[in-house]
């Protein structure tokens, strides 16, 4: 079953199932049941502001704690990745945690060397 339903954010339009696009994003926020659902725009930048402010300062807890989601299921611009200016593929320091642990081929977005003590 198919619904339409507009953001109360930005007023736009967007359709909901039973397998909602909304599953891939990170359970880092927890929406507001009487606000009701966002948009995949409105969504995305929401999850980069709280990952942004929850991860800063970025802690061994917090760490612990994003480990422990594991990988995601479907990747998302600009919250697990972006493009350079080469057209490559980067992974945002919120992907490289999922990842578990540092790889150690010093990636660009590398966040286990701004974990504070």
């Amino acid at each position: 079953m198919i619904k339409e339903k507009h953001c109360p954010n930005c007023q736009q339009s967007f359709e909901c199932t039973h397998q909602c696009w909304c599953s891939a994003f990170p359970p880092i926020v927890p929406l507001e049941k009487e606000k009701g659902c966002l948009c995949p725009d409105c969504l995305k930048q929401e999850v980069i502001q709280r990952i942004d402010s929850w991860t800063t300062p970025l802690t061994k807890e917090k760490v612990k704690t994003i480990q422990q989601m594991g990988l995601p299921t479907q990747l998302i611009e600009g919250i697990d990745y972006t493009i350079n200016e080469a057209g490559f593929y980067v992974f945002t320091s919120w992907y490289l945690l999922r990842q578990g642990k540092c790889c150690g081929n010093g990636c660009q977005n590398c966040p286990y060397q701004k974990i504070e003590k």
